[in-house]
């Protein structure tokens, strides 16, 4: 490969998955390509955006530091029957961290990807505010409340297109990449297991307990948001309480598998140059605490991606 290879990149929706996509901007830097154009969903428009202003090493730094008490208190959760969370707190300190950023200052071409609740529309922005246009693009149904914006209401981009090759093309670069945070895990080993197994794995944050205490302290404050109990009951007794948590958990099911789909078909008709697949089972949505695991899952996965792409290179 010739140093300086411009690309087009497609960064995918996944929630917390999608920190990932630090470090496969990082591995895709440091193999030499020239990212001249960026499409992202969710928070791949999170990522992608904040990486088109020069700010990527200030965001990791903070993201990477926080824990399960901090992603928790950076959820404001609303009493709004359109969404859980209203999600401006957290980009109250993005704001705070990262300063002003719109997005007609970038010097690379950049879409996020957004869905009109109206009209039923795909809707792609390249100017305005970033933190505006994020939000706007992160509006998980059931979840975070719907985003208005020019006499729009829109929701998570994911809707309709959870992998944005379409603003790529036709492609003006010399290969055109996506990174898929919804890929089938087809015996992927998680990095954290991998550190454990190595014994470099000092925190060890990420065990079966404290993942089924941080979940329970989110079920209590779901339930207290639907006002049907007490916050500080620890376990789901009542079978309306229970059957109503499930409920949800489906939805946001079906919304997984819809995307899994409609990223297979996205790639299955665009044909990016280079594939990078992030497994579902890394993480789940709200697991913001295990953002350098999650930055280092996009290196391992880009690194390999990019391994294949050069061994298919030497042999065409």
């Amino acid at each position: 490969m010739e140093r300086g290879t411009s690309i087009s990149l497609a960064l995918g929706s996944g929630g917390a998955r999608g920190l990932a996509h630090i470090g496969v901007i990082q591995v895709l830097k440091e193999e030499g390509f020239t990212i001249g154009n960026i499409a992202g969903t969710s928070m791949g428009a999170c990522v992608g955006g904040i990486y088109c202003a020069g700010k990527l090493d200030v965001f990791e730094d903070w993201i990477t530091t926080i824990n399960k008490r901090e992603t928790f208190r950076l959820m404001d959760f609303t009493m709004s029957t359109q969404g859980m969370l209203k999600g401006q707190k957290v980009l109250g300190h993005l704001k705070q961290i990262l300063g002003e950023i719109r997005i007609e200052d970038f010097e690379i071409p950049y879409t996020a990807i957004a869905t009109d609740v109206h009209t039923k529309e795909e809707i792609w922005m390249r100017t305005g505010d970033l933190y505006t246009v994020i939000r706007a693009s992160s509006s998980i149904p059931t979840l975070m409340m719907p985003s208005k914006l020019n006499e729009r209401l829109l929701i998570d981009g994911g809707v309709l297109n959870p992998l944005p090759l379409e603003p790529l093309m036709p492609k003006t670069t010399d290969l055109v990449v996506a990174v898929n945070i919804n890929a089938n895990a087809e015996n992927h080993v998680r990095h954290r297991e991998v550190l454990l197994s190595s014994g470099l794995d000092k925190l060890q944050e990420q065990t079966e307990e404290e993942t089924t205490a941080y979940t329970s302290r989110m079920v209590n404050t779901v339930k207290s948001w639907l006002n049907m109990s007490k916050s500080g009951e620890s376990e789901v007794s009542d079978p309306v309480q229970e059957s109503t948590l499930n409920y949800l958990g489906m939805l946001n099911k079906t919304y997984d598998f819809m995307q899994d789909r409609m990223c297979e078909q996205s790639i299955e008709i665009h044909k990016p140059d280079i594939v990078i697949n992030i497994p579902r089972t890394v993480g789940t949505t709200l697991e913001f605490y295990r953002a350098k695991e999650m930055v280092e899952e996009g290196r391992n996965a880009a690194k390999k991606a990019v391994a294949n792409w050069k061994l298919k290179q030497m042999v065409q």
